[in-house]
């Protein structure tokens, strides 16, 4: 039977840019973007601006967003990781254990490029940490209702550290160690609030520092020597009982699971993003101004029924809250990085909107969870009037009308206040196969946040 982390392994050794089909290739260039975008507009945050103060303990050449110092390439990982993610706007997949990719593996390959990495490398590289990463979080998580400790950070380290080996020129034996080497050390954390989410910065890090140890030989066996099979303890994920036959593993190389991510129109978890777009589409639809509004009633899916904080009092708690970002959406039409910021979490009108909006569980949706994550939204206005809607999909699913114009104005919003008129000269860069991938993203590493 074929080793699918052996499989795994020689195709991301062997794999090419040209390679790439051009829908992939244009879906990564995006993810690499939208990531950049993510975490330049997180590092103001105070989760990215602590990890980069501890990080700044540690002088090396990777550099750290907005700080115009670098780091070590782990330490670098981790504090771009945790602005990646402060936002929570990072991109997602929901097939592939619910994970965020983009946060996770893209710091990882931007901390282990020189500087003579061009885009098209890094992508290339990001790309084979997204196929990995997403495989083995498929394998992953969820086993059962209570089983949340292999979320982003743990199976993310796995796509980081084939990304990182594959950015730094690793042959397949180096890749599929590294891959080794990052689930044995990967955070198995749940989410945790505040500021640590899913281990996302302790994700990207493992995935770095396994790279440079398999670099360095760190798991090599003598020659003529093979570690027998396992199945009580399983070298990774892919070495589980079935993980062989299971086609989400062994289509890789011919499935590109890359396109099939989402990207967020909301900084806010996206279980509350079908019902955010639903609820603004109500509005608009029938002229509802938030004074008018008397009740918001939102059914969920059974794995969403816990987001129901009304007076959240971290920027963590506001983006897991189905109260304060339909608040948001109504006071200002949107909930991006500007609207779900710290300093709005005791404004009194949407505190006041917040409470009136109340959570339920719809069995009726939980049938299309996890491919889903569906509501149902009733607005019940002061003259008596309801309107309602079941909204399936949420902006940024693959083969939805959020495209390229929406992606722009999201990463502009994003990058603008900190970098300038230069936010354009990084968009452009970074879409740029043949430019190197640290220079053109070079206003995001300087002294700002």
């Amino acid at each position: 039977m074929t080793d699918p982390l052996k499989k795994m392994s020689d195709w991301a050794a062997g794999l090419r840019w040209e390679d790439v089909p051009s829908a992939v290739r244009e879906r990564a260039a995006d993810a690499l973007s939208d990531t950049v975008s993510t975490m330049v507009g997180g590092a103001v945050t105070g989760s990215a601006g602590i990890a980069a103060k501890v990080t700044g303990r540690t002088a090396g050449p990777s550099p750290v967003v907005g700080r115009g110092q670098g780091s070590s390439p782990t330490m670098a990982a981790f504090a771009n990781g945790v602005a990646a993610s402060a936002l929570d706007f990072d991109d997602g997949h929901y097939l592939a254990g619910a994970i965020h990719p983009g946060s996770v593996i893209v710091p990882a390959v931007l901390a282990a490029a020189t500087s003579g990495t061009t885009v098209a490398e890094a992508l290339t590289a990001q790309v084979v940490g997204y196929e990995i990463g997403l495989r083995a979080a498929h394998l992953l998580w969820p086993k059962h209702d209570g089983d949340h400790y292999h979320c982003t950070g743990c199976a993310g380290a796995i796509g980081a550290a084939a990304a990182a080996a594959k950015v730094s020129g690793a042959d397949a034996d180096e890749i599929e160690r590294a891959v080794k080497i990052g689930w044995l050390h990967a955070p198995m954390a749940t989410f945790g609030s505040p500021m640590v989410k899913e281990s996302i910065g302790w994700g990207a890090a493992t995935g770095v520092m396994a790279a440079e140890l398999a670099a360095a030989g760190f798991m090599s066996l003598p020659e003529g020597y093979a570690l027998a099979d396992n199945d009580v303890l399983p070298a990774t994920p892919f070495h589980q009982p079935g993980a062989a036959e299971d086609p989400f593993v062994t289509s890789i190389g011919e499935v590109y699971e890359t396109g099939n991510t989402y990207f967020k129109s909301f900084a806010a978890c996206r279980y509350t993003h079908a019902a955010a777009a639903g609820f603004r589409g109500l509005l608009a639809e029938h002229a509802i101004t938030p004074e008018r509004i008397a009740r918001v009633r939102v059914g969920t899916h059974q794995a969403a029924t816990f987001l129901d904080e009304l007076r959240p009092g971290t920027i963590d708690s506001a983006q897991y809250s189905f109260p304060f970002v339909l608040a948001s959406i109504a006071l200002h039409g949107a909930a991006g990085a500007a609207e779900m910021d710290e300093s709005v979490l005791a404004e009194p009108e949407r505190l006041d909107l917040a409470s009136r909006v109340v959570l339920e569980h719809d069995a009726d949706l939980d049938q299309h969870y996890p491919a889903r994550y569906p509501s149902r939204v009733t607005i019940e206005t002061t003259d008596g009037a309801s309107v309602d809607g079941v909204f399936l999909d949420a902006p940024g699913d693959p083969g939805t009308d959020f495209g390229r114009a929406e992606l722009q104005e999201k990463w502009r919003l994003l990058l603008t206040p900190a970098l300038g008129e230069q936010s354009d000269r990084v968009l452009a860069g970074l879409r740029d196969d043949d430019a190197l991938v640290l220079d053109a993203s070079a206003p995001a590493w300087e002294a700002w946040a």
